[in-house]
């Protein structure tokens, strides 16, 4: 299942949250740390926007297989800029999905 699918009613969000480390985060992505219990993935993502600053456009993945995952985030184009490993999770879902646009982590859904 993807954790996505089941929040497509967020969509052009106009409720902003000031989160860790300068990350601003949207009423999707939001719904999707609360519905999920996965907060810890908003936080990896907002613990790596120094080191991709200059990336103004991410997109960050979190798979789980078993009771491990692993969080990747790309330029949108398939080029892997960081990657790292979950050694266990509860994590609901199979999969989902999270974009930074300009220090923004939104919902594909959103965008």
């Amino acid at each position: 299942m993807n954790a996505n699918d089941s929040l497509r009613e967020h969509t052009c969000s106009d409720e902003y949250y000031k989160y860790n480390f300068g990350l601003v985060i949207t009423s999707g992505s939001k719904a999707l740390a609360d519905k999920f219990s996965c907060y810890w993935f908003l936080d990896i993502i907002a613990s790596y926007q120094g080191q991709l600053k200059n990336d103004e456009f991410q997109v960050w993945t979190l798979k789980r297989t078993g009771a491990k995952a692993i969080v990747t985030c790309t330029d949108g184009n398939d080029n892997v800029l960081k990657k790292q490993r979950i050694p266990w999770t509860d994590f609901e879902a199979d999969e989902a999905t999270v974009w930074v646009e300009f220090g923004t982590a939104l919902l594909p859904s959103e965008h």
